[in-house]
């Protein structure tokens, strides 16, 4: 039986990839460097690479900090000036609450998290808050998942992983936690074959869905 969902947060509660996008474009534009759209969904979103791994692939000498801490700036002046839930998702808490325990893992930095939290007014319904800085392994390492069941007191097969992109899935399943993927403009072209079940929308997802898995 499950009794504990972990949600991830970026594109799928929030919709915040066209943010996270755009605030390192621009980060990188001024330092002489383009980074594209799909360079981007393929390096930060489906495989879960950082600002490290793309200076050194692509021989970059900039400070990762230095890049980390514009991009940050830059993102949170974005948030709060506006940030979208993704369809169906504040429906989708409010009827799990009371019903199942409910986590937040992500792989976004807590600063980042917390001001979308914030925006969206999401922090109420979560227990436990995981995010990148709390574990030694991103995405799609089982790391962060499993942080947050032991937090909850949850075993693995206890949970339930809701993600929107591969590395999140590959996460889950090395975990040993069902999933059910939600793929979004940015994660159709991803690998779901790892996931419990796929759906299309935060829409399709009922408490009688999870109990079913």
């Amino acid at each position: 039986m499950i009794s504990t969902v972990i949600f991830d947060l970026d594109g799928l509660l929030a919709d915040t990839e066209d943010l996270h996008r755009t605030a390192y474009q621009e980060v990188f534009a001024g330092l002489g460097v383009e980074v594209s759209d799909e360079q981007y969904a393929y390096h930060w979103i489906r495989s879960g690479k950082g600002i490290e791994a793309f200076l050194i692939e692509r021989n970059l000498p900039f400070d990762p900090a230095m890049v980390r801490r514009r991009k940050g700036c830059l993102y949170e002046q974005m948030v709060a000036a506006g940030v979208e839930p993704m369809p169906g998702s504040r429906e989708l808490l409010c009827s799990l609450r009371g019903r199942k325990a409910m986590a937040l893992a992500t792989s976004s930095y807590p600063k980042d998290a917390y001001a979308v939290l914030g925006v969206l007014d999401f922090e109420e319904f979560f227990s436990v808050k995981v995010a990148k800085s709390d574990v030694e392994r991103s995405k799609p390492h089982p790391d962060i998942f499993l942080h947050a069941a032991e937090k909850m007191g949850a075993a693995p097969e206890q949970c339930v992983v809701i993600e929107d992109a591969e590395k999140g899935v590959l996460a889950a399943d090395a975990a040993g936690m069902k999933c059910i993927a939600v793929p979004n403009e940015h994660t159709a072209d991803n690998d779901f074959s790892k996931a419990t079940v796929v759906v299309n929308s935060l829409e399709r997802i009922t408490c009688e869905l999870i109990d079913r898995l």
